[in-house]
């Protein structure tokens, strides 16, 4: 039998088997632009967290993330994750080596990699089924088949389908959630109410950041909820908003069941995070979100896990950790991010071809819109209409949402769900027609599609995918240099270099790229330069380094406090995607500065009584060489306060309040801790300021 006779007599079949391929496909194009790539620098964290989740039922581990993929992945990995007894930690830098280190020593860690990557294909996979079957439901076969092979080839999206991060599921998440309440307020039908219930649970479980495309999601369904009121028809505008109640009551409950419907993150009505949230509260800089997360948490609404998580999200996210220069098309912005940062990105990162089906497809729905708005006549109905409504809605808000913080740390993965957005509303290409084209509808993005293949098939790191705008992956870093750039994936090749015959295993290795210490240490690689050995280390003030250095390639570029003339002598050995392997000797006190910067921070963190006079000893000196880092004047003041030296405290936080921007909601805290100090008559009681960075 013909092929052509087949598809006639099972043309739904068929087209179902079209839309598995695809997301087949997606896998395997994932698969083959990721394969060489180790942990992400949080996957550990999460997989081994999420692991308690799953055996423990204990959510006190990374509350800063919501459950849904952690816990998903924590399933995968029951059986072949060893995990310890819980201990009292500290603060989140104690947890992360804390996670790290079961992960890396207590473990196989390629093993776990092996099964989180299967576990994460399998979750996106269901999530990407879902997409595309309410996609033909609602739009067509066409539509649905444009929007997932245009996904299925973006890079940044294929690049996040293994990692065990948060960013793509909540994007999948929102794109559901846009879908379902589209439906849902064209027929108001008890199917989509629960559907939107559900698909809005997800969300909420999937990333703290999902709160402002959903709010303006659920805001949009009250617009058209209440429409009917205003139309005198109130009994039926009542209706509707009760159905938006139930939609809310099924997000909670969905949300609840993630946390095992614990109200507590520990058995015994008790919680045990790595810093209380009270103290997570208080150290938002901002009356507004103060009075926010608090709300939040004394209605009861929420576990406390999931605020707590609100409150790290709104301090590290909105608030910025301070001591913020972005790097934006080549030129370096210090203090909040530009507002176009996350639009920029967007543009250096999506392949050209599949940006300009986006216009095209944006083109479309203008001229549909328009011929709608004159006639009422369009190839477009009312019912999608209201669900390129709610896609629009979501990606505008987040996008806002985005460029009202103060940071740019997270690149495109942090702007994963306009990218989604995008990839839903491109599927609108299907409506082209060129006159004298029996396919016509067919040909533009099939041509657009096999030029996206053909200029990203040969990149085995999709994850660093940058397109011509900006010189192509070779060259991103000289525009760029958020986590879009680099997450850590390049520890195998790196530890293959150094595991090479000729390579002296004496000699120093400096990392100045982030590089997790438990893995270098399970892998018996010394990654710290030991320029200084504690804090008690008076040697090499001069800051003599020798040896290798693994050096991010923005290094070369010249930034407000960093001249790469000083590292002009040193010899390039392999460059390894952004990571550069250089060899030589330099001098210069930085580096002692940067090295006992180092120590003090990690000599407090693990020390319950510290020596507070030889800390401000070696702050002294390392403000001298660091006068722009503003933690260290922070830590510099704490610890005059803590020897009951005033006016040498007065002064170091003073200094700190100069190196912020004005705007900077951490002069708030700075403000508050000052005057706390001037008006002290015991400073034994005054609490030390927390840095911002340390957020």
């Amino acid at each position: 039998m013909k092929l052509e006779a087949i598809i006639k007599r099972n043309p739904k079949t068929f087209r179902i088997g079209i839309i598995l391929m695809v997301l087949f496909l997606a896998i395997v194009r994932s698969w083959y632009g990721t394969q060489l790539d180790s942990f992400a620098n949080d996957e550990p964290y999460h997989i081994v967290s999420g692991a308690y989740y799953a055996k423990t039922g204990d959510y006190r581990l990374n509350p800063e993330h919501p459950p849904l993929s952690k816990l998903w992945v924590g399933l995968w990995n029951a059986n072949n994750l060893e995990l310890r007894p819980f201990e009292v930690l500290d603060d989140k830098g104690q947890e992360r080596k804390w996670l790290q280190q079961i992960m890396y020593f207590d473990n196989d860690d390629h093993l776990s990699q092996r099964q989180s990557r299967r576990a994460m294909y399998s979750f996106h996979f269901v999530l990407g089924l879902l997409i595309a079957i309410l996609l033909w439901h609602i739009f067509g076969f066409g539509w649905a088949l444009c929007s997932m092979i245009w996904m299925a080839l973006e890079p940044s999206i294929g690049a996040h389908q293994p990692l065990v991060f948060t960013d793509l599921p909540l994007t999948y998440t929102l794109i559901l959630a846009a879908l379902t309440a589209g439906k849902m307020c064209y027929d108001w039908s008890w199917k989509w109410v629960i559907a939107f219930g559900i698909a809005a649970g997800a969300t909420l479980a999937a990333k703290h950041s999902a709160l402002p495309g959903l709010a303006a999601i659920i805001l949009l369904s009250i617009i058209f909820a209440l429409g009917p009121i205003f139309r005198r028809k109130v009994k039926t505008g009542l209706n509707r908003l009760l159905r938006l109640v139930v939609v809310a009551l099924l997000a909670l409950t969905v949300l609840w069941s993630t946390y095992g419907f614990q109200y507590y993150s520990s058995e015994g009505a008790q919680d045990k995070f790595n810093r209380s949230l009270e103290l997570k509260i208080a150290d938002l800089n901002t009356g507004m979100w103060q009075h926010l997360v608090s709300i939040m948490d004394q209605s009861h609404l929420f576990p406390r896990a999931y605020v707590w998580g609100l409150a790290d999200t709104i301090r590290a996210g909105i608030e910025g950790r301070g001591e913020n220069e972005h790097l934006f098309f080549g030129t370096i912005v210090e203090g909040r991010a530009p507002y176009l940062y996350f639009p920029g990105a967007i543009v250096a990162k999506l392949p050209l071809a599949l940006m300009l089906m986006f216009l095209l497809a944006l083109i479309l729905l203008a001229k549909e819109l328009i011929a709608y708005w004159r006639s009422r006549s369009s190839n477009i109905k009312d019912s999608q209409w209201i669900v390129i409504a709610f896609i629009g809605a979501f990606v505008l808000a987040h996008l806002l949402a985005l460029a009202s913080g103060r940071t740019s740390y997270g690149g495109i993965r942090h702007a994963l769900p306009v990218v989604g957005g995008m990839g839903i509303l491109a599927g609108a290409i299907g409506l082209l027609k060129l006159p004298g084209f029996r396919y016509s509808n067919r040909l533009v993005p099939t041509a657009l599609f096999c030029i996206t293949l053909i200029m990203t098939f040969g990149e085995k790191r999709i994850y660093e995918y940058y397109n011509e705008i900006v010189g192509g992956t070779e060259n991103a870093y000289k525009y760029f240099a958020d986590e879009g750039i680099y997450q850590g994936q390049r520890f195998y090749e790196t530890k293959a270099f150094f595991d090479q015959p000729g390579i002296d295993p004496d000699e120093s290795i400096s990392a100045w790229a982030w590089y997790m210490r438990e893995e270098w240490e399970s892998e018996n690689l010394n990654f710290d330069t030991d320029l200084v050995k504690d804090i008690y280390d008076d040697s090499n003030e001069d800051g003599l380094m020798k040896g290798y250095y693994l050096l991010p390639m923005n290094t070369y570029l010249k930034w407000p406090n960093w001249d790469p003339n000083d590292i002009k002598d040193l010899k390039s050995i392999k460059r390894i995607g952004n990571i550069d392997i250089v060899y030589g000797e330099f001098k210069d006190p930085k580096n002692w500065a940067y090295s006992m910067y180092d120590k003090v921070i990690r000599y407090i963190r693990e020390t319950d009584d510290p020596d507070w006079a030889v800390i401000a000893k070696r702050l002294e000196k390392v403000t001298e060489h660091l006068d722009w880092a503003t933690s260290s004047f922070v830590i510099l003041g704490n610890a005059y306060v803590r020897i009951g030296q005033k006016d040498k405290a007065i002064a170091a936080y003073k200094r700190a309040q100069e190196n912020y921007s004005e705007e900077d909601p951490y002069q708030n805290s700075l403000k508050e801790h000052l005057l706390q100090i001037e008006n002290a008559i015991d400073l034994h009681q005054v609490p030390n300021l927390r840095p911002a960075s340390f957020e």
